[in-house]
């Protein structure tokens, strides 16, 4: 018979404050990247005021910052389709953020099985992301 080692229960549980602070990731998150958002998108109708929502569409004013180095110069020459961009990236990056800080504390808490569904689902998020993604595009 198996015996549980002093100090542990036969089913580990994540304090109170772990799950407190991986909402408080989402909050934060979504906080921000739609503070970004909001902004930018307010820079850029006030700057195209006559574009229509097909225009924009047509157009995909984005498009030039899907790269680092684009985004990186779009952010540096303050231009509104760049933070639009980082907008979405960090909104993007939330939920990946939240499954990340779940499967450290999944881990740190000794609860295996919740920690490789965890980094189950964060690899499968990644691999859609990263290389399903750029082939749809």
């Amino acid at each position: 018979m198996n015996e549980i080692p002093a100090g542990r229960s036969a089913t580990p549980t994540l304090p109170d404050a772990a799950y407190e602070r991986m909402a408080q990731v989402l909050r934060a998150g979504l906080a921000v990247s739609l503070g970004v958002l909001v902004g930018s998108l307010v820079v850029h109708l006030v700057r195209h005021p006559g574009t229509t929502a097909q225009q924009a569409i047509a157009q995909n004013p984005i498009l030039a910052y899907l790269t680092a180095s684009g985004l990186a110069q779009g952010l540096a020459n303050g231009t509104a389709e760049a933070y639009l961009t980082l907008g979405l990236l960090l909104l993007i990056a939330t939920p990946l953020l939240r499954v990340a800080s779940g499967f450290y504390y999944f881990r740190r808490g000794g609860e295996r099985g919740m920690a490789a569904v965890t980094l189950t689902v964060l690899a499968m998020l990644l691999i859609g992301i990263l290389v399903i993604g750029p082939l749809v595009r």
